[in-house]
């Protein structure tokens, strides 16, 4: 016979669902413009930076407008400046100064443009991320529509999930979660909610809500499926109790405590929470009382017990309710 003394001891309040991973950024590379692909600056699956260069379009013709647009703003500027003078000495009208101030905004203006379009022959990573499989090869003709190459940022990850419209009242940014995946038994993954929907999938009635997940080393990928335990609540001060001592019969639930002076006594209780062997007493029992754990069906009312070393096993987390995985919802 086994017998320990129970504690108030903080016991979470946790409903299961399910969900999947999804990059914080995705996004398929195009080029802007119609060219050929002059060069290929990336690795399939390298990790690369923000502004990191990717795909090289042929240029020529992107320079050559550029050098003309740089020398016709040289002379406008030249113009301008001349003409400058001899307003300064009442030898040019307003007029002209007027037509050479345009006319040197006009070639500021092209070489803006020119530099834009060189530039546009320059595929770069709009974040940092991981780049996919290439889709083109040096000499391929390409233009808007062509799919270069997807980059997603998976350093850290959204997990969503939906549940039920009874959730709205206790769903908020901040909640605590814990994912779990099947590539990696036994192993959980930190995340916390950042976004709750303001309003109810129309379709399902359901309640989205948005996780970040970090994911420094890349383990997990988007597109992952994972059961998640969401925190709902917390209770810093309940009375939990192993399974094996709750026993049940016509009268009701009980358990068996013991006196002071090692009498078994029979104490009806009233349970809430529960998982993992652990159990909830939300009535009958207090902090400090001993209660038997192990051999609870050869003990009777008044029996003298003679216990073996005590075990200490009444806390840990708990779901909402026995079937609270029913309430999970599919990934969104």
């Amino acid at each position: 016979m086994e017998v320990t003394t129970v504690e108030a001891k903080p016991l979470r309040d946790v409903a299961t669902f399910s969900g999947q991973f999804d990059a914080e950024f995705s996004v398929v590379i195009k080029p802007e413009i119609e060219g050929l692909v002059e060069s290929i600056e990336f690795e399939e699956g390298q990790n690369v930076e923000a502004g990191a260069l990717l795909v090289r379009l042929r240029n020529d013709t992107q320079k050559a407008i550029l050098r003309e647009a740089i020398a016709n703003r040289a002379l406008a500027q030249s113009e301008y400046d001349r003409t400058q003078q001899l307003v300064t000495r009442d030898a040019a009208s307003a007029a002209r100064k007027d037509q050479v101030v345009a006319e040197l905004e006009i070639a500021k203006a092209r070489v803006d443009k020119a530099r834009a379009d060189l530039a546009r022959t320059e595929l770069r990573a709009p974040f940092a991320g991981v780049v996919g499989f290439k889709n083109v090869n040096p000499g391929d003709a390409v233009d808007e529509n062509t799919p270069i190459v997807r980059i997603d940022a998976i350093d850290r990850l959204q997990l969503s999930f939906s549940t039920s419209d009874h959730a709205v009242a206790i769903a908020r940014p901040g909640m605590p979660i814990e994912a779990r995946v099947a590539p990696y038994p036994g192993e959980v993954f930190a995340g916390e909610v950042f976004v709750v929907s303001p309003t109810l999938d129309p379709a399902t009635r359901r309640l989205i809500l948005k996780a970040w997940v970090p994911n420094e080393d890349h383990r997990l990928r988007p597109g992952m499926f994972a059961e998640l335990d969401l925190e709902v609540g917390r209770r810093e001060s309940a009375i939990a109790v192993p399974e094996s001592a709750v026993v049940f019969d016509r009268q009701g639930t009980f358990v068996w405590r013991v006196t002071e002076d090692n009498q078994a006594e029979r104490v009806p209780i009233e349970t809430g929470l529960r998982t993992g062997g652990i159990v909830e007493v939300t009535m009958g029992l207090h902090s400090g009382d001993t209660i038997v754990t192990a051999g609870v069906h050869k003990v009777s009312e008044g029996d003298t017990l003679i216990a073996s070393t005590p075990i200490s096993r009444a806390t840990g987390q708990a779901l909402r309710t026995p079937d609270a995985r029913s309430e999970g919802g599919e990934g969104t």
